[in-house]
């Protein structure tokens, strides 16, 4: 009889052992799938926001903004330029201020990605007006 208790002791400690390794296997494997995905994220952030500096560059030096966002790949909607990637999309919006010396052009370039905001640039440039004497 006593044997027949030693082995169901047994039995339930090696139960009791197989539940733990698979627990700690489950929650492993859950934390190596999220930074997993936080890696693949963070990629993606990083090759929106170098884009992005480069737009804002392009922008900068243009005479034609307009064009030159169309010429990189963007549409125009509702005066919102849109550049849709496979992991993020960029939206570009223009503000104009006029003065009596000049016009400041002000571009924000906005990265989504993942359902998230990830980030917003700005990008201006004061264009001045001729002045006579």
């Amino acid at each position: 009889m006593r044997e027949g208790h030693r082995a169901n002791a047994l039995l339930v400690e090696l139960l009791l052992v197989i539940f733990f390794f698979m627990l700690a296997a489950t929650i492993l494997v859950q934390l190596f799938a999220d930074a997993k995905h936080k890696t693949i994220q963070a990629k993606a952030t990083n090759v929106a926001i170098m884009e992005a500096e480069n737009i804002a560059d392009d922008l900068y030096g243009s005479d034609d903004p307009e064009g030159t966002l169309a010429t990189l790949g963007f549409t125009s909607a509702d005066g919102v330029w849109t550049l849709e990637k496979d992991e993020y999309v960029l939206t570009v919006t223009q503000k104009t201020e006029e003065t009596e010396a000049g016009m400041l052009r002000i571009f924000t370039i906005d990265g989504k990605g993942d359902g998230k905001d990830l980030f917003s640039l700005p990008s201006t440039r004061y264009l001045p007006k001729e002045v006579s004497p």
